[in-house]
């Protein structure tokens, strides 16, 4: 299938090497709403104007855009330069395309997935800092018999969190994360959209952990993404007694130069309870896997 790849930022780049290795598509071109990039090439595919495509051979349009308003602009906008209507398909909400967003962190939750089955590992998945629900639909699919948490405001950082942050992590205070804008375009309802077994999902919404305190449940795997110093802190304080035995929680951005606070977070964490946690680097450069013996 000859596919054209409408979006050339971090996801437009990311899902090629698997659209390739699939052996199912073939990349023919991207295409992108900004001229500067027209003309040049990514790995080797050529960058056309949203105004060549229909000049291209090509079965699929696929948008591999994260914002939902932007990809149903674009989605429009093919409609009107002459693209089928049913030839144009959204790579975040059609689960077909899972396995297009398969890294390393999301092959740790795969295989660990696995690991807790063959070892008949009891307890229930959770995910705080769910976003757009695009880490969340991969943790549901893979624990199809689980309970799932998710928690978020849904609403972006709290004003306290961000002033915490902002005080000792000027590379934070300077990034796009700062922005609370970029939070926009989220809720429960987008979320569940994504999940392949809707009827295991919890959605809890609110400020973390007070969203969580009517949960007794017990937990054999949870990822804790929310970025920040405070509401990371508190996500080790909640869970860490609530893991089972050969239980894991996985904290995105413990290597990262703009969330500094997850890091700090595991450290305070170990001081105050005075133990030294089992660490291990999962290899995506960013995620570290803490576990519960």
């Amino acid at each position: 299938m000859k596919v054209i790849i409408w979006g050339c930022g971090d996801f437009g780049r990311r899902v090629l090497p698997n659209l390739i290795s699939s052996g199912r598509y073939e990349a023919v071109a991207y295409t992108d709403n900004n001229e500067r990039l027209w003309g040049q090439c990514l790995s080797s595919i050529p960058i056309i104007a949203p105004g060549q495509i229909m000049n291209k051979d090509f079965d699929m349009l696929l948008i591999v855009v994260s914002s939902p308003s932007a990809a149903e602009r674009i989605k429009a906008q093919s409609v009107q330069l002459g693209v089928s209507w049913d030839k144009v398909a959204n790579a975040f909400l059609d689960l077909q395309f899972m396995d297009l967003f398969l890294d390393q962190r999301i092959c740790f939750i795969r295989g660990y997935a696995d690991w807790v089955r063959s070892k008949e590992i009891e307890g229930n998945v959770a995910e705080c800092g769910v976003f757009r629900g695009d880490s969340a639909k991969f943790i549901n699919y893979y624990f199809p018999d689980r309970k799932l948490y998710l928690c978020d405001t849904f609403e972006g950082f709290d004003s306290n969190d961000m002033q915490h942050e902002k005080a000792y992590s000027e590379s934070f205070e300077k990034s796009r994360f700062s922005d609370q804008a970029f939070f926009l375009e989220t809720g429960g309802d987008f979320v569940m959209r994504k999940m392949t077994y809707p009827k295991n999902v919890l959605i809890k919404k609110g400020y973390f952990p007070e969203s969580m305190l009517d949960v007794e449940d017990r937990f054999c795997f949870v990822n804790l993404d929310m970025d920040l110093y405070v509401p990371m802190l508190n996500g080790l304080r909640f869970f860490w007694d609530r893991m089972v035995s050969g239980g894991c929680i996985l904290l995105h951005d413990y290597f990262s130069d703009v969330f500094q606070g997850v890091k700090q977070a595991v450290d305070t964490f170990e001081r105050e309870r005075e133990i030294q946690i089992t660490k291990t680097p999962i290899g995506d450069g960013c995620s570290m896997a803490l576990l519960k013996d």
